[in-house]
């Protein structure tokens, strides 16, 4: 019962990548093998079970900018290396069959995909990652920690704090032509019209 649990989950992970894969990334950067396959992997096993929502709401990255997008960008890329693994260490349901073998083969062949992209676009949101969860491992109940977070708060405050203030100045920058524009452009028209 959990293995055709533990399976049709990962079954329906596979269909939801397929639609991301092909709805998230404009297509002439999916290669076409991989669609391919990722078809052939979900002609394979139907959908069972609750098949409704999406393995990753598209929505999330609509409501974020560039720089952040790419580090979601970079942690679901991981959790999709992570959801390989764990399909192709699932026990086999029958005997070895050629289709197993060939199912096999294309989970591979995804999964280093996957990864291969992870490491060479997102590098450097690889140590940002790892970074962030060093920080939820912190032991915040040692007063070691404590002390020591005390000492840091001015520098990190201000480093926050400036950060906020120069994202603000950005975008003000970035309004100010188009309202000097629109100003221009309403004065012209009243001294048209007198």
């Amino acid at each position: 019962m959990a293995l055709a649990l533990g399976r049709s989950l990962s079954l329906f992970m596979l269909v939801c990548m397929s639609v991301c894969l092909s709805v998230c990334l404009p297509v002439a950067t999916v290669p076409g093998k991989m669609l391919e396959t990722i078809k052939t992997l979900s002609l394979q096993h139907p959908q069972k079970g609750q098949s409704s929502g999406s393995f990753f709401p598209r929505e999330t990255l609509n409501k974020v900018d560039d720089g952040d997008k790419r580090v979601v960008l970079g942690k679901v890329l991981e959790v999709y290396d992570k959801l390989f693994d764990q399909m192709l260490s699932q026990p086999p349901t029958d005997s070895q069959s050629e289709e197993k073998k060939k199912e096999e083969a294309g989970i591979r062949y995804l999964q280093e995909r996957v990864t291969l992209l992870r490491r060479t676009q997102y590098k450097k949101h690889l140590l940002l990652t790892s970074t962030l969860e060093q920080l939820g491992n912190i032991q915040i109940n040692n007063s070691v920690v404590q002390s020591k977070a005390l000492w840091d708060l001015p520098w990190l405050f201000d480093e926050a704090s400036s950060l906020a203030e120069r994202k603000r100045r950005s975008l003000r920058r970035r309004r100010a032509p188009r309202k000097s524009a629109l100003r221009s452009h309403v004065l012209a028209k009243l001294r048209r019209a007198v």
